[in-house]
């Protein structure tokens, strides 16, 4: 008697939810409907679960390429419901980025919040999800800048980023013939560079607190901070962690955030000598009270889980496109050897010769941005876009990959032309004026790192290739190397990059000797 009536009482509770969210979608279409604009089209949301059936997780299942299929058929300014999550406005032509990033970059301060972000409340003090107006955000940028975002910064850590591009070269000379994984060895280097540029240490082979390697930690954080999670298509779910997510981040966020803390209380306690690293800065902003010991742990968990991700992925889809395509390779190559001729290693100083690795670069990041989807929120009520309106709230998503593949803007767009960039001063990488091209984003929010990313990923790449020619293992041919992408997050190969480094010079690395 008792299971008939949970089941009776379940049933009314859902028909009674269905009907209230009904009503309240239909007030709030009647409120906006009587406004000077209307809300953007897109495709009819049913009750409850909104376009979900459309979508694994909030943002489906290769939801660039979904999304791009639906600007095609409602146009470029598109709105969609996943789930029970709000509205969300899909942006995918240059003119309507541009009204949305410039003239709207006020408005669009603030950020939507992941369910898993807000394990140990790591959103609470993130860059990444900080509105710009906050004075913690605003001290975060003032804080990177003096490594990454200034020519000051990049100047003093000029030494660290040669030295381990040459390191990252020894490496895969000594590994000649043998098959490689290049995304593992690439986020080595990156994670090598970042920990000499935050604390002057190697990353690659320290340890957290029961002896696991902190490179595999991030990587496990990584991996389930960016899984997609019902919880966030389905709020009311966020309490029951129906997949773990927020208990498996909170144990790795937590061995991390102490691992910092530690070289925090380190650098603190030891000697007076003065590193010239970014920890020496953060210490003089701790000892102002402008940063609490919470908030510089969570600071440098935010930059390791950046950027040696994106980076990383960067040049392996440029390795990919270049298997791919080897008559590409052989042209990037020769520019190589004519530019550098005898010199053993490529040094940054040496890329304002490599025109062609810079296109290779940039055509790169139009075909497959490491972020496709740029998220922004309305954080101010009248807003509009595109003669629509757009309510406070409401999630605005950047389509990068639908505008850098649009043929109406790029001739050939589906091809890995490089070409297209030689001599083009207007496509560099703060974008166009006519924002055809913007991968690292624009306005307030645009990505903090933009100018050490492109001196890093060129650097990285002309390494890779400068006296090292590369082959496919297994007999597979180029016309087989798989593009499929996988996006989570960021966008990244469906499958690992495995290649074969072939070169003249096998020694071992003067590291091990």
């Amino acid at each position: 008697m008792v299971l008939p009536m949970l089941l009776v009482c379940m049933v009314v509770t859902v028909v009674i939810t269905v009907h209230v969210i009904c009503a309240l979608d239909e007030h709030k279409r009647k409120r906006f409907s009587g406004a000077s604009l209307p809300l953007p089209p897109g495709p009819v949301a049913l009750p409850i679960v909104g376009n979900a059936f459309s979508f694994i997780g909030p943002f489906g299942h290769n939801p660039h390429r979904i999304l791009t299929s639906l600007a095609k058929t409602y146009g470029s300014i598109v709105s969609f419901r996943p789930g029970m999550a709000g509205n969300f406005v899909v942006v995918s032509s240059p003119e309507a980025a541009r009204e949305a990033l410039i003239k709207n970059d006020a408005a669009l301060a603030a950020r939507f919040v992941p369910d898993n972000t807000r394990a140990l409340g790591h959103c609470s003090e993130s860059m990444f999800f900080l509105p710009t107006y906050s004075h913690l955000w605003k001290q975060h940028r003032i804080t990177l800048g003096t490594s990454l975002s200034t020519g000051r910064g990049l100047d003093t850590t000029r030494p660290i980023r040669d030295r381990h591009a040459c390191r990252l070269s020894e490496h895969l000379r000594f590994c000649s013939g043998m098959p490689i994984k290049i995304g593992e060895a690439v986020q080595g280097t990156v994670l090598d560079v970042m920990s000499n540029i935050l604390f002057s240490k190697d990353g690659t082979h320290l340890r957290v607190k029961g002896g696991q390697l902190f490179k595999d930690l991030l990587v496990e954080v990584l991996e389930d901070w960016t899984k997609p999670n019902v919880s966030d298509a389905f709020p009311f779910f966020a309490s029951l962690d129906l997949l773990g997510s927020r208990r498996r981040i909170s144990r790795g966020l937590a061995k991390l955030y102490k691992f910092f803390d530690e070289e925090f209380v380190e650098r603190r306690l030891g000697s007076s000598e003065n590193h010239h690293d970014l920890l020496d800065f953060i210490l003089s902003q701790h000892a102002k009270s402008k940063l609490t010991r919470s908030e510089i742990t969570k600071f440098f968990t935010d930059i390791f889980l950046a950027a040696s991700n994106t980076s990383r992925i960067t040049v392996e889809w440029a390795m990919a496109l270049l298997l791919k395509h080897p008559e590409k390779m052989k042209k990037l190559r020769a520019e190589l050897a004519a530019s550098l001729g005898t010199k053993e290693f490529v040094q940054e100083s040496d890329l304002d010769k490599l025109p062609y690795i810079h296109a290779v670069v940039k055509e790169t990041l139009r075909l497959q941005p490491s972020a496709p989807l740029l998220p922004r929120m309305v954080s101010t009520d009248g807003m509009s876009l595109g003669g629509f309106s757009v309510p406070i709230g409401t999630n605005i998503l950047i389509n990068l990959w639908a505008i850098g593949r649009d043929p109406t803007v790029w001739p050939q767009a589906g091809e890995f032309l490089p070409e297209r960039f030689l001599g083009s001063r207007s496509l560099d990488f703060r974008g166009s004026e006519d924002f055809t091209y913007r991968p690292f984003g624009a306005g307030r929010r645009m990505c903090p790192g933009l100018d050490f990313a492109a001196q890093l990923i060129p650097l990285l790449l002309a390494s890779m290739l400068h006296k090292i020619d590369w082959s496919l293992p297994d007999g597979i041919v180029p016309e087989d190397v798989d593009l499929r992408d996988r996006y989570s997050m960021v966008l990244e190969l469906a499958k690992p990059l495995i290649a074969v480094p072939v070169s003249t010079v096998c020694r071992a690395p003067p590291w091990l000797m």
